[in-house]
């Protein structure tokens, strides 16, 4: 018992200590980026972001088969990668990536073809080059995630930032247009690559191996496939805008698709980046990873449901504030997306507990399942516009929330329904929160109302947690309150 007590208080630590440099890093480099993308949208309007949203879809998935397999693998190995392992991936990353940017380099004309729009030709073999620039990190990043350590990639992330932004606002302002864009983005993943390198200090030290190749290709293989078919079943809904309306459209759409990820890829990346090593390390032990599985569950939907809900609530201000009203078409696709990320947070859980436990197998089962539906969901929604497509996405996201759930609930007793039962508070607090302020609307100005609408709106949803006796709340109030003793 005393060990098993100190085993949980150094994970408990380490989750803790991960988690605060992981939220660091979304606090500064996820909303920094987002107000300088929010900058240059006010200077550049709809269109320049719709040409970079149309060629998101390619870089996603080269990176998902360059960068998801073996980084993933590594990390499930964790306790037994060696060096030679290490240095095969890294001569795999750089292989694959410099053939998979001269592929789409020659494909240029092809994709500008496709979108019917000629600029895309050079825009495309210049951002592409971040697919290259990417797998140079792999490893390292692979590295630092075993070791649980996101301090060095926070200080990564947010040097490049500052520099790639500042870069961006300067060419935006000397009428470089939808270059600022490109060129944000290609040096922020260089700048990041050289400081990871710097704090990692790692260099290959082994040839390549081959049966290092097959062993990690064996569980990494169904990762970079799986992350293949997610990635194309999530971002398939802004190509087929790109090919069927105007980049304006796109712009529109993507713009939504970045509000609502920043918040959901601010709760999802810093819980799942930090929680997968953590699982990983339990994976010998299935009643701690069951009782760690179960906590991140309501921990997750405790934070996430009110943020995602009380955004959509408050999303025409945001939009009028922040992006002017040259974009408010971005609203109604704002709101409907919101929703639809709401199971977003939790459906990562159940997909990292099978990646945690060696199961890649079944995590590429349940996303090829689920592109019939997605395909379907866009064919049906596409003469309804963007906003039909948006309502699929919503009609998509909750049935595979539960598509989701299925195997977690085999394998550990915890499917869809019993993780509904026990996020029932937070719903039902975050439905009666968003009726109530959504329907604010008496105050003269945007800043105004966007102030009070959050002010009641996290007025609501405490209060009903503190009505209803919530555990994990409560326990949260009790530790600030310890804290604030020991300060005071």
């Amino acid at each position: 018992m005393l060990i098993e007590s100190i085993i949980l208080k150094k994970i408990r630590e380490k989750l803790l200590n991960g988690f605060a440099w992981s939220l660091a890093d979304k606090v500064i480099n996820q909303l920094g980026y987002l107000a300088i993308t929010i900058f240059l949208a006010r200077h550049i309007g709809p269109e320049s972001f719709g040409f970079i949203g149309m060629l998101t879809i390619f870089i996603l998935l080269t990176e998902s088969v360059v960068n998801n397999g073996f980084s993933q693998a590594l990390v499930q190995r964790s306790q037994q990668v060696t060096e030679q392992d290490c240095s095969t991936v890294f001569y795999i990353n750089i292989i694959c990536g410099t053939l998979i940017y001269f592929l789409l380099y020659f494909s240029a004309p092809s994709i500008a073809r496709f979108y019917q729009e000629p600029l895309l030709v050079d825009i495309s073999r210049l951002l592409f080059l971040v697919v290259i620039i990417n797998s140079l990190t792999v490893v390292v990043r692979a590295k630092l995630i075993i070791d649980i350590d996101f301090k060095s990639q926070t200080i990564a992330a947010t040097i490049a930032t500052i520099l790639s932004g500042a870069l961006a606002i300067a060419l935006v302002v000397n009428g470089y247009g939808y270059w600022s864009l490109v060129w944000m983005i290609l040096i922020k993943a260089v700048i990041q690559s050289i400081v990871l390198w710097c704090f990692c200090k790692w260099v290959p030290k082994e040839r390549f191996n081959k049966q290092s190749f097959q062993s990690l290709f064996r569980f990494g293989s169904n990762l970079m496939f799986a992350g293949f078919v997610a990635t194309l079943v999530n971002n398939l809904y802004i190509a087929l805008i790109g090919r069927y309306y105007s980049a304006t459209q796109v712009g529109y759409f993507t713009q939504a698709t970045n509000l609502s990820n920043y918040l959901m890829q601010f709760i999802t990346s810093t819980l799942q980046g930090v929680t997968y090593p953590i699982m990983t390390s339990l994976k010998e032990d299935k009643e701690q990873l069951v009782k760690v599985y179960k906590q991140l569950i309501s921990i997750t939907m405790l934070v996430s449901l009110p943020m995602l809900i009380g955004f959509a609530a408050v999303s025409r201000e945001v939009v009028l504030i922040t992006l002017g009203e040259e974009w408010l078409p971005v609203v109604p696709v704002l709101i409907a997306l919101c929703l639809a990320r709401t199971v977003t947070p939790i459906s990562a859980i159940n997909m990292n507990i099978l990646n945690a436990i060696g199961r890649s197998d079944l995590f590429l089962k349940v996303d090829l399942s689920k592109l019939p539906m997605t395909l379907l969901a866009l064919y049906l929604a596409l003469p309804y516009g963007i906003e039909g497509i948006a309502w699929a996405m919503v009609c998509t996201s909750f049935i595979s929330f539960f598509i989701n759930a299925y195997f977690p609930g085999k394998m550990f007793g915890f499917g869809a329904i019993a993780q509904l039962k026990i996020a029932s508070k937070y719903i039902f607090s975050s439905a009666f929160m968003f009726f109530i302020t959504s329907q604010v609307v008496i105050f003269p100005t945007d800043v105004a109302t966007l102030f009070f609408k959050v002010l009641i709106g996290a007025t609501i949803y405490t209060t009903m947690l503190l009505v209803l006796r919530d555990k994990f709340f409560l326990y949260g109030i009790g530790s600030v309150k310890k804290r604030w003793k020991i300060f005071s």
